[in-house]
């Protein structure tokens, strides 16, 4: 899951939410929500005074997956784009990626080459966004390719789990 969206990335959501024809009343609802958030606490079954809040979306928001998903679909369409990333061959059409919730998987052809542009593109996708990669949580797998190859590869990456095929 990415880290909270920053003040500065409010744009992205709003040049996203119009790509996605997100707008009208829908779309006043999401900004009242977001724009100023602030909260309130009960003590002792007193009201004390409102506080901002840091970031823009609370923890546990029902609205969360659909801001995430409209500014991934930017990230997704910014690879499938990129002629530097090799996608993988399925009969007439190149695939690069496929998405689900917040997973994202990647198939690349010539890692060697794709994965440091595809690194390189997320990393600047993230400093607009407020995107940014668990490593821990990522995975490779590498098919087809001697062990040699894979070493390097892995020590190219900094990925701390490769599959084995």
């Amino acid at each position: 899951m990415p880290k909270k969206p920053s003040t500065k990335s409010a744009s992205v959501y709003d040049k996203n939410a119009q790509q996605c024809e997100i707008e009208g009343s829908y779309l006043d609802i999401i900004k009242a929500i977001y724009k100023r958030p602030t909260a309130n606490i009960i003590l002792n079954g007193k009201k004390l005074k409102k506080f901002s809040l840091r970031t823009e979306i609370r923890q546990g928001c029902p609205h969360l997956p659909l801001l995430f998903n409209i500014v991934l679909e930017v990230l997704a369409i910014a690879i499938r784009h990129e002629e530097k990333i090799k996608g993988i061959q399925i009969g007439k059409e190149e695939v690069k990626l496929s998405l689900f919730a917040d997973d994202m998987i990647v198939y690349i052809e010539n890692p060697k080459v794709s994965i440091k542009n595809l690194l390189d593109l997320i990393n600047e996708f993230g400093k607009v966004a407020g995107y940014k990669i668990n490593i821990k949580k990522s995975t490779a797998f590498l098919y087809t390719m001697m062990n040699s190859q894979k070493e390097k590869l892995k020590k190219q990456s900094h990925l701390p789990s490769w599959q084995k095929n």
